[in-house]
């Protein structure tokens, strides 16, 4: 589904500047999605439609060679999530981060080398209604990771 996914202008860039103090290298961006026919019949072979939608989540992120990785969502209240890439484990928690922390785990242990990242997320995507709002986190997450650390996915 990469071809619905692009990368967009200097959305986040801003928070990122005040949060982190620098300019973030990028900003990328994926969309919700919605099947249109075939909801949950994709691994028993069956029927799908998947349509992209408008609504988007956007990230401005930067890499780090330090270990860190720090998470901060503009539609979530509270600061910014520091963790360490090393201490990722699934289920381990962290709310909302879990999702852009668990795409870090995953590349890791898939042996990408993530060396830490800073990440200022946004998304117009709404939670809970079907539409991958969770999913639309995690892709515009591993596209950003995959071009900074040149991971080749």
């Amino acid at each position: 589904m990469t071809e619905t996914v692009a990368r967009t202008g200097p959305v986040p860039a801003a928070t990122f500047t005040e949060l982190y103090g620098g300019e973030p290298h990028g900003v990328w961006a994926a969309p919700g999605r919605v099947n249109l026919i075939g909801e949950y019949t994709d691994f028993n072979d069956g029927f799908v439609m998947p349509l992209a939608l408008p609504h988007t989540a956007r990230a401005a992120v930067s890499p780090r060679t330090d270990g860190v990785l720090r998470l901060h969502s503009s539609d979530v209240p509270g600061g910014v999530v520091s963790l360490r890439v090393e201490e990722l484990a699934p289920r381990s928690g962290h709310g909302w981060a879990a999702y852009p922390a668990g795409v870090v785990w995953a590349l890791r242990e898939a042996g990408h080398p993530v060396t830490g990242a800073d990440i200022a997320l946004t998304s117009t995507v709404p939670t809970g209604a079907g539409l991958s709002s969770s999913a639309a986190l995690e892709t515009v997450t591993a596209l950003a990771l995959n071009d900074l650390f040149q991971l080749g996915l």
